[in-house]
């Protein structure tokens, strides 16, 4: 079977993969007072929808209390389920916490499983013809579960928050490209063209000497030819090293990636109508997106109403790292949701939730 999806927010992490803002830093306390903590809130219902041949399966999260609101979230790259999980090796419940979070300010949400996750598995694909699944694909799917949403809530599909985590947030300016939403959360988000992340995730490996000589070698020569393929024709190139395929570049992603790659997410934002509510994060303990490559996206939203989350001791799954290094096992370990991010998202909802 070819892999189905590995690249910045999967578990194959062995390499890894403003004007009106407030700037969060520095780690807030325990305190519930505070904000800094996610406790549950709110009840699942289990929901289905169709799209493109495929039932897709997520959960409804209802307000304990009255609904002033409603959510989609969207997950991350791999094959993510609608908690932010890729059982069993890489465990966050980054977007069931969003869902509580949102939950206790009133907010109503969904999240789903998608294509190859969960309840939902590949849907009309089989492990052939996988690679006829693309990231326009993803979109159109994730436009249906926003109708799902409006239909159960009352809410319109272009008065929705939508809020997406890693690869989650490129799918997010899209839909907003789209009319979906007006209020934007992109958690560590893909900043850049796709495969110039991936790029520099793989010469990162390569240069910080966690690959073996001939897995560098493969990197510094092979890398670029198959870029530019994938890039140009939106198949991988003939010949291709073996071990790139491993590392996700093979036939099953490569039209994914192809279009997604000719998405720029800084172009994307600068887009967005002025004065819109946005949320962006970055970490200096995220491995896979660095803040330094998040300065360009947030540069390009300085019109919106943003809250920028600037954290210090989060990781890519806005786990609490607190003092310890970000490492590959941070994946199977599910850790307590970060301070830093249950403050920032708290407060965020509680605004959007009046």
């Amino acid at each position: 079977m070819r892999s189905v999806r590995r690249w910045i927010g999967a578990a194959t992490v062995p390499l890894l993969v403003v004007a009106g803002g407030l700037a969060l830093t520095g780690t807030a306390s325990a305190s519930p007072d505070t904000g800094s903590v996610i406790a549950p809130s709110g009840s699942d219902t289990d929901v289905t929808f169709e799209a493109d041949g495929t039932t897709f399966h997520g959960s409804l999260r209802t307000p304990d209390g009255e609904t002033e609101g409603a959510a989609l979230l969207i997950p991350g790259s791999g094959m993510s389920d609608r908690n932010g999980n890729q059982p069993p090796v890489w465990m966050a419940d980054t977007l069931l916490r969003v869902a509580d979070s949102l939950a206790a300010q009133g907010i109503a949400s969904l999240r789903f499983d998608k294509i190859g996750a969960g309840a939902t598995g590949l849907g009309t694909y089989t492990p052939e013809t996988i690679g006829e699944y693309g990231f326009t694909d993803q979109v159109d799917h994730a436009e249906a579960a926003a109708k799902l949403l409006s239909e159960r809530t009352g809410f319109t599909t272009d008065d929705l928050l939508v809020l997406g985590h890693s690869e989650g947030g490129l799918t997010t300016l899209v839909l907003a490209q789209r009319g979906i939403g007006d209020g934007y959360g992109l958690l560590q988000p893909l900043p850049m063209r796709y495969l110039d992340l991936l790029r520099g995730q793989l010469e990162n490996a390569a240069n910080s000497g966690r690959l073996g000589e001939a897995e560098t070698e493969v990197i510094r020569t092979e890398l670029p030819r198959t870029i530019e393929s994938i890039r140009t024709t939106g198949t991988v190139p003939e010949g291709q090293n073996p071990l790139l395929g491993q590392l996700g570049l093979n036939a099953a992603n490569a039209k994914f990636l192809a279009e997604a790659d000719k998405l720029y997410p800084p172009e994307l934002a600068a887009s967005l109508p002025a004065d819109t509510p946005v949320l962006l994060t970055c970490s200096d303990k995220d491995l896979n997106i660095s803040c330094a490559q998040i300065d360009p996206l947030r540069a390009a939203l300085e019109h919106t109403d943003l809250q920028f989350g600037h954290f210090t001791k989060a990781n890519h799954s806005l786990e609490e790292l607190g003092p310890l290094p970000a490492s590959a096992v941070d994946g199977p370990a599910l850790l307590p949701v970060s301070f830093e991010f249950a403050t920032a998202i708290n407060g965020w909802a509680a605004q959007r939730g009046q």
